[in-house]
């Protein structure tokens, strides 16, 4: 009967943690067909069946089951049931285990007590010089809420066409390759896909007989050694310790949509709610923040409740909460919180910033602290900026000029040498200030942020959101910008009810800015600043926490989070081909 099946090359692939006994591959076969419809019966039964192929030099043994199952029907109030058709297969070959499935029942936890995934690093290794690197997407190994989580890119060959400036702190956990005819794509979770026609068992065995070849030779890939690098948990751990915790919740919400779950809640009274879509979102809402952990391992505000629960190979969320929280999936019951983990929608970063765990596993940035003294070069001190007493001042109705010892005021004698000052603050607003300078070249982008001196990162979260928000606009053309003037530059500046006598074009010839424009454009030796300016930031002080950092010492969480931050804002205006600059204290 197994000569029935038609399928695709789709599999994980594992090794195996002990011996693998008939009671183990028959404890994952029926707890993968659990879900099986009530009084259904298998359409192909297979237990450990042999196979010898001499044709292809091929002995392998193969488990089967393809059975009914049904799932609710959740778009009509009536109880209808989707019927469906799902399968288990297990294919044993030469010590690795490849397993193939469909609509099963879970059973993630059966698989881990027994076996160890080959991830995807390790298959990506498997590609030689040759392989083209036709999509990848990144995980950056940051959790703020405000840095670039995320991002993928796509070609016909990413190798020489994707920067690996900031590679070293970027997580691949989407690989789509071509290896001469073949076509794969490797995901974080360790599935491996091929592109093929649908096939027999015996071709799919065959396929992971050359699986299994390609791990044995597998040699170190030249164009994924510039990004993280995989580690042993137990090594980091040996090292240093979780600092804080992100739920993935937009991968959630996305996985929960698409699979149409429904969530229910569990009262302290035992009655099963299903969650109205306002409290889910206000779910989501509150899974999206970043929460601390302290030294004993408790998220932090909520140490009675949550925690991070270190196992051997492996950090897991325990929370009560999320326990309360039910999704129905597969005909099955399970809690969010158990969702989350074998899904693996968490991320966990640690006091040394090089690691953080992602999907499973635990990853060291490549780059190493050397990126700390090119991070420190973005930090510009200026001398002044101990005067700031404010953001903007205070306003009058004859006032022409910014107060003296405002931000905004600094901000304008730094760049009195360029052509043209405008000041783009409130409404739709690209930046605080914007400046061109026609005789270098330069389209300056100014964000001000006032605050009292302070190593936190809190601060900082909100004026790299805003840079990193505008850098799309900082490309803009000849029209677009005409169009402010007339729409936005040509008025004067209004604070909180108060109309001032301050022009918004602060400095330059208004009469020539077309023409001036049009060849700043044309400049071959054009380039952008995003600069953030920041009064509560002292270079010297961030500097001295830094230097601990790369000497190995111990620092603050807050530390940490301000190393990534300043990172993933530089990395982020790079990526835009502009130059990241940061004005602080001395």
């Amino acid at each position: 009967m197994p000569e029935r099946l038609e399928l695709t090359k789709n599999a994980h692939f594992y090794l195996p943690k002990t011996e693998i006994t008939d009671d183990v591959i028959r404890g994952i076969m029926e707890g993968a067909s659990d879900n099986i419809e009530e009084g259904g019966s298998y359409l192909i039964d297979v237990f450990r069946q042999e196979k010898v192929s001499e044709e292809n030099d091929l002995n392998y043994v193969y488990s089967v089951k393809v059975f009914p199952s049904v799932k609710p029907v959740y778009f009509l109030d009536d109880e209808i049931e989707d019927r469906i058709h799902a399968y288990i297969i297990i294919i044993e070959y030469d010590g690795h285990y490849a397993f193939l499935k469909k609509s099963c029942s879970n059973i993630t936890e059966l698989i881990k007590e027994n076996f160890d995934l080959i991830g995807s690093s390790e298959l990506s290794r498997t590609f030689n010089h040759d392989a083209e690197y036709q999509k990848m997407a990144l995980r950056n190994m940051t959790i703020s809420d405000r840095a670039m989580r995320a991002r993928s890119y796509e070609a016909a060959d990413l190798k020489g066409l994707l920067s690996t400036h900031s590679a070293g702190r970027s997580i691949p956990y989407y690989l789509k390759i071509r290896q001469g005819a073949s076509i794969k794509s490797i995901s974080g979770t360790g599935r491996i896909v091929e592109a093929s026609q649908r096939i027999s068992i015996d071709d799919i065995a065959l396929w992971v007989k050359e699986q299994v070849n390609l791990l044995a030779n597998a040699t170190d890939n030249e164009f994924l050694e510039a990004f993280a690098k995989k580690v042993e948990l137990i090594d980091v751990l040996a090292i240093t310790s979780p600092n804080a915790l992100l739920i993935e919740s937009t991968q959630l919400s996305e996985r929960i949509e698409k699979d149409s779950l429904i969530i229910k809640y569990k009262s302290r009274r035992g009655k099963t709610i299903t969650v109205s879509n306002r409290v889910k979102q206000k779910l989501y809402q509150e899974l999206e923040k970043t929460y601390e952990i302290n030294e004993n391992y408790e998220i932090v505000g909520h140490s009675t409740d949550a925690k991070i629960r270190r196992n051997p190979k492996t950090l897991t969320l325990q929370s009560k909460k999320l326990t309360n929280y039910r999704l129905v999936e597969n005909g099955k019951d399970i809690t969010l919180q158990r969702y989350i983990v074998k899904n693996g929608f968490y991320s966990i970063t640690f006091s040394d910033p090089k690691y953080m765990y992602f999907m499973g596993a635990c990853f060291q940035d490549s780059s190493g602290v050397s990126e700390i003294n090119s991070i420190l070069d973005i930090l510009k001190p200026i001398g002044d900026m101990t005067q700031i007493t404010s953001e903007k001042g205070n306003f009058s109705s004859d006032q022409e000029l910014f107060e003296s010892g405002s931000m905004f005021e600094l901000i304008e004698r730094l760049h009195e040498q360029d052509n043209y000052v405008f000041c783009d603050d409130l409404g739709i607003e690209w930046a605080d200030h914007i400046t061109f300078n026609i005789d270098e070249g330069c389209i300056s982008f100014i964000h001000s942020k006032h605050g009292d001196l302070t190593t936190s990162a809190s601060k900082l979260h909100d004026v790299v959101g805003q840079g990193i928000k505008n850098l799309g606009n900082m490309f803009f053309t000849q029209q677009q910008f005409v169009q402010r003037i007339e729409d936005k530059f040509n008025n004067l500046y209004s604070n909180n009810g108060t109309q001032t006598q301050i022009r918004r074009v602060r400095q330059g010839n208004m009469t020539n800015v077309e023409t001036d424009l049009g060849d700043l454009l044309k400049n071959y030796q054009l380039h952008r600043k995003c600069i953030l300016s920041c009064s509560f930031m002292s270079k010297s002080e961030i500097e001295a926490q830094f230097r601990r950092i790369q000497n190995g010492e111990n620092v603050p969480g807050h530390i940490t989070q301000l190393l990534w931050i300043i990172s993933s804002f530089a990395h982020a205006v790079r990526d835009m081909n502009a130059i990241p600059i940061i004005y602080c204290a001395p």
